[in-house]
């Protein structure tokens, strides 16, 4: 059984698909901020989603701020207005996406956002400072990965190392294949279709089952896990991702990611 992140109640709280911001409240200036750790940014998006693509646009404005390994994102395509896969359109909505928008409540609101495994709201504008409070947080781990593939078998290895820094820690590891640089159709404001629009850092599967495993490291400690995964038909190895997060009731503790393919 899953642990349920605290603060979950807010995610029903959060009403209405795609809201639109009168554009004088859209610009919030933010100080850099001191960055002492990793943050993982959930980001539930949808083909069929209007508001979507500015979303998105402010998600890869903040990963030239901080960093793509630095601020790690994955789109989690589920939901209303997710588009699924058929013969004709490459939809990217899959069953762990609506699983985990399902989860959170967000099966119709969309563009959303989950900071750390904390509820960020819809207004996109506000999520660059939940992300500089996130990275002023300590951490009490680090994560190392290793990746290992073969192109031949299209089989990937993964090692990751859960290292406890001063205190012990307890929570899910979680591992995510994500992928780059995927050309599809997507819903534009003024319901324009975008068949060549770019979509980044896509959930694609779970290595280790949907909510992830037990872990349990303790102070000054380690433990690595071995995971492996054929990669699923159609995706990229070259411009995959391997994210592994450590979470528990109190959010996520810390985040990495690694390329598939070196």
């Amino acid at each position: 059984m899953h642990l349920k992140p605290t603060l979950i109640l807010l995610a029903a709280l959060v009403l209405g698909a795609c809201n639109n911001i009168a554009p004088e409240d859209r610009f919030i200036e933010v100080a850099s901020a001191t960055v002492k750790r990793k943050v993982l940014v959930e980001e539930f998006t949808g083909q069929r989603c209007l508001n979507c693509p500015e979303a998105a646009n402010e998600l890869a404005r903040l990963q030239a701020q901080y960093g793509g390994d630095t601020l790690i994102v994955v789109a989690i395509h589920g939901g209303r207005l997710a588009v699924k896969p058929t013969a004709s359109v490459n939809g990217l909505s899959t069953a762990l996406g609506d699983s985990y928008a399902d989860f959170w409540g967000f099966t119709n609101s969309v563009p959303n956002a989950l900071i750390n495994r904390k509820p960020a709201g819809q207004q996109k504008d506000a999520w660059a400072g939940i992300i500089r409070q996130a990275f002023e947080a300590e951490t009490a781990l680090n994560l190392k990965l290793v990746t290992t593939y073969d192109g031949t078998s299209r089989q990937l290895k993964v090692s990751t190392t859960v290292a406890a820094l001063a205190n012990g820690v307890q929570g899910k590891l979680q591992l995510w294949l994500v992928e780059d640089g995927i050309v599809s159709i997507q819903q534009l404001p003024g319901n324009v279709i975008e068949r060549n629009y770019v979509h980044n850092h896509v959930l694609r599967a779970a290595l280790n089952g949907d909510w992830g495993e037990d872990v349990s490291i303790d102070a000054n400690n380690e433990k690595t896990f071995t995971h492996t995964l054929t990669l699923p038909n159609g995706v990229n190895a070259d411009k995959a991702w391997v994210v592994a997060f450590v979470y528990n009731d109190d959010g996520v503790v810390q985040v990495d990611r690694h390329k598939v393919a070196n």
